[in-house]
């Protein structure tokens, strides 16, 4: 009841990880990546780029509200060098649904199932959808706990492009 009496969720929920190293996580990578990235993604592998990290599952509907604007900016950041990662979780040996997901919004950027969800409780997430925003040297400069927005993107691409 106190969650409905207070209004709009809050979406600035705090992380213990701003403004520390990313941690490291290696995924496999859906199929369809094979002759893009290969078979596997490691992070740290890509330091030295920026690095957009985005939580989302199959059945989330919020996931799928925001997904056609991170198909949109991976199409006009990454050649300034920045990397999207979609990071698949609570989505327990849901491969097929996630691949009709990736399909659906025609995602180019790499995407990983996280089945145990080891990678999501790395990052301390809170739910998904939930977008973390690396800089260059793999520090964690702002996240997202929520839909993302041209407004809220703007301002995750801003502080990894410094």
């Amino acid at each position: 009841m106190f969650g409905l009496l207070r209004g709009p969720p809050d979406r600035n929920v705090p992380s213990n990880l701003l403004g520390k190293p990313a941690p490291s996580f290696d995924l496999a990578l859906y199929p369809r990546y094979l002759g893009s990235y290969g078979t596997h993604l490691s992070i740290p592998d890509p330091r030295g780029r920026p690095l957009v990290v985005n939580f989302w599952a199959s059945w989330c509907a919020p996931c799928a509200e925001e997904a056609p604007l991170l198909q949109a900016a991976f199409e006009r950041y990454r050649n300034r060098g920045v990397l999207f990662v979609g990071v698949q979780t609570q989505d327990r040996d849901h491969y097929g649904a996630g691949a009709r997901f990736i399909d659906r919004f025609g995602w180019t950027f790499p995407v990983g199932m996280d089945n145990d969800s080891s990678v999501a409780v790395a990052y301390g997430l809170f739910g998904v959808p939930e977008t973390y925003f690396i800089d260059r040297h793999g520090i964690i400069v702002y996240k997202r706990t929520g839909v993302l927005t041209d407004r809220t993107l703007a301002k995750g691409m801003a502080a990894i492009l410094r």
